[in-house]
């Protein structure tokens, strides 16, 4: 069934086998967890307040972050319309064994949700103004610091290029208006492609794999203790143990 939706969706479906897993996506949409180097990243979920509203909660710990950062500088930048598959290969090869579909999504619509101070971004899908389409997740600051690099992708955007900004996702998108990505890279791409007000286009890889919720324990290490996001999440985390007994 998810293969089947995944190639609806433009995916090309593959099985990767030699991946390392430095880097990779559990859970399904509406309960999922981005790892890097084996510890959760960011956890993103659905509040169960009773209302649609979700969240992503990202750890505090900046030294997960920058791990991240590392890790980017394994992956080839692509700036051109080739196949997805041998564009992706550099990221296949930091993901989890498994299966996974990969497509180049052009002209998407994306609203994009950065953390606040205490590490949490929230948003309500469905919403006449602000998030409209799948809701992004930055990896890393946003907006963007580096100004003569956003200025440069403005350029070549507005010369007729297309970069492409690189998400990951847990799943196939089953309602683009209710959904959540990782950009793992190409910050500086999305913030150009908002500039000027060119849909952007991504290098878009999902995980094709059961609908089983991400571990309760990737939660707990991204809230760390702190009491208040305990509160926040104490919904997520009763359906992500209930779900794991």
């Amino acid at each position: 069934m998810i293969t089947r939706l995944a190639e609806s969706l433009g995916y090309q479906v593959l099985d990767v086998r030699d991946g390392d897993g430095t880097l990779s996506v559990g859970g399904h949409d509406g309960a999922s967890a981005l790892r890097v180097g084996w510890r959760p990243l960011i956890v993103e979920g659905y509040t169960g307040s009773g209302s649609i509203d979700r969240f992503a909660i990202r750890t505090r710990d900046a030294a997960f972050r920058e791990s991240l950062r590392d890790l980017r500088g394994q992956l080839r930048y692509a700036d051109r319309d080739t196949d997805p598959v041998e564009l992706a290969r550099p990221i296949l090869r930091l993901l989890q064994p498994g299966h996974y579909g990969v497509r180049i999504w052009r002209d998407a619509n994306v609203h994009v949700e950065p953390f606040g101070d205490n590490g949490t971004a929230w948003w309500y899908p469905y919403e006449p103004i602000g998030t409209e389409g799948t809701a992004v997740i930055p990896t890393d600051a946003w907006p963007p610091r580096d100004e003569a690099t956003l200025a440069g992708y403005v350029d070549a955007i507005e010369d007729g290029d297309r970069p492409l900004a690189v998400l990951l996702r847990s799943e196939p998108p089953g309602d683009e208006q209710d959904c959540a990505s990782f950009l793992i890279d190409g910050h500086h791409k999305l913030a150009a492609y908002r500039r000027t007000g060119i849909a952007p286009h991504f290098l878009d890889i999902a995980r094709l794999a059961d609908r089983k919720p991400c571990e309760p324990g990737d939660l707990r290490d991204v809230i760390a203790g702190d009491e208040k996001l305990e509160q926040s999440a104490a919904n997520l985390m009763r359906y992500l143990e209930d779900r794991h007994r």
